[in-house]
């Protein structure tokens, strides 16, 4: 039995690197033109990077089974989606973050397996991260990778690409981020501070 899994619509390369404050300026200053500071490519090897497909619409999923398009759940894509938060790197060194990349190119991507003994939709575990939180954009999913039944694709294929346009770098302040945590803890401490002050007065009445 042949299983392919297939996914048309917007595909993306971004990758998250910890940047100094001189890198920062550098971006600042040049934007774009920071990707030919390097050698080629060299933007792709961040701590965490996404190469696949986004779910997004438009986004078109198929599946076939021996060549035979099969009806698909797409809510089983999320089922083990991995979130990526800002507040997930604040104990490394870097006072800065920066995402390089692009995320628009229109492509086909196939994931086969040969020779599969039986077909589960359930069997399908995908490798899906979330990056709202870090491009502060809602429903950014991203589908890295697939299995089935714990094994990965047989062959995969990257069809049709469109091309691709390099985003201009997007910084992240880790020192901002310390600080919306700061000002989050303050405004869940309030509500506990308001319930304490009735009962002080009532003590101070009797």
């Amino acid at each position: 039995m042949k299983i392919s899994f297939e996914m048309t619509g917007l595909s993306c390369d971004l990758a998250l690197h910890p940047i100094s404050e001189q890198t920062k300026q550098v971006i600042e200053e040049r934007g774009r033109e920071i990707y030919a500071e390097k050698y080629m490519n060299w933007w792709r090897k961040g701590i965490t990077r996404s190469f696949g497909m986004r779910i997004c619409e438009g986004c078109l999923v198929e599946l076939y089974v021996d060549d035979e398009l099969v009806d698909f759940d797409e809510k089983l894509l999320y089922r083990d989606v991995v979130a990526l938060r800002r507040r997930m790197y604040l104990e490394t060194k870097a006072k800065y973050l920066a995402v390089f990349g692009f995320d628009s190119e229109t492509c086909t991507t196939k994931w086969i397996w040969n020779d599969v003994k039986e077909f589960h939709p359930e069997k399908f575990q995908f490798q899906v991260v979330r990056w709202d939180r870090v491009l502060s954009r809602q429903n950014f999913d991203v589908v890295n990778d697939i299995l089935y039944d714990g094994a990965y694709a047989d062959e995969d294929a990257w069809e049709d690409p469109s091309g691709f346009t390099l985003i201009d770098p997007i910084v992240i302040s880790l020192d901002a981020v310390r600080e919306l945590i700061a000002q989050e803890k303050r405004e869940q401490e309030k509500p506990e501070q308001k319930k304490k002050e009735p009962a002080e007065k009532k003590k101070k009445k009797k």
